[in-house]
């Protein structure tokens, strides 16, 4: 495992709340223009998906870019990581194989301890769940197995973790990053019971970044775990 991670990096903490934050504003808003260019109508189902995702996406990777530019080196391998290898293909195999592993090994057995026969639907297996067209379908494929993961791996493997290496160990810091990528999606009150396994998935993701000294692997395995969980959202099964 590499003892320097990103050395190149100068990222904060202020930086990971301010990507944060500012994907949030920027789903936000997204969601405010799509509302009014619906005629003041709500957003529903995939298109409430798509925008919001678009326009915290883009606000992301906007200000990770201007940070980049500004304060960093210009490059994004060496200011996040951002650099893929032909075997970090494998990492779809890798996060299948990790999807599978943590609803056999924690998923389940959870239900099964705290007796939990119908446990909460998340908001994006609703969205997923009526997506009947070949087109919403693929729009709600693409943002779960392409555009979280590679926003989600530059804001907590390229960002967080940089800055949490610099100042403590590396298993202390993979935690760290791990349990506030698992925390966060407390967001949506009903990913609850699935917080464990985002955990354990984080802390995999995090080692990788560490022992590779980039992030591409950490996205493709991030993609895998969420391509399964796409499969299964759009099968109407519960994941």
């Amino acid at each position: 495992m590499n003892n320097s991670y990103l050395p190149g990096a100068v990222w904060t903490y202020t930086d990971f709340f301010a990507v944060f934050v500012g994907g949030l504003l920027g789903s936000v808003f997204a969601l405010t223009i799509g509302v009014a260019l619906n005629g003041g109508n709500e957003l529903e189902g995939v298109t409430l998906l798509a925008v919001s995702s678009a326009g915290q996406a883009i606000t992301q990777v906007a200000m990770l870019g201007y940070m980049s530019r500004t304060r960093g080196t210009s490059s994004w391998d060496i200011d996040f990581g951002f650099r893929f290898q032909p075997s970090d293909w494998l990492g779809l195999l890798y996060g299948i194989g990790l999807q599978i592993a943590v609803i056999v090994l924690i998923q389940l057995p959870l239900f099964w301890l705290l007796n939990i026969e119908d446990p909460p639907v998340q908001d994006v297996a609703e969205i997923a769940g009526e997506a009947s067209s070949p087109v919403a379908r693929i729009v709600v494929f693409l943002v779960v197995v392409v555009v979280a993961p590679v926003t989600e791996e530059l804001v907590y493997r390229g960002v967080l973790l940089s800055r949490l290496r610099r100042g403590l160990s590396p298993h202390v810091a993979v935690a760290v990053a791990a349990f506030v990528f698992s925390g966060i999606h407390l967001l949506d009150p009903d990913t609850i019971f699935i917080v464990p396994g985002l955990f354990v998935i984080g802390l995999v993701l995090g080692y990788q970044a560490l022992h590779t000294g980039r992030i591409g692997l950490a996205i493709t395995t991030h993609a895998g775990v969420n391509f399964l969980a796409a499969v299964a959202l759009l099968a109407g099964l519960d994941v």
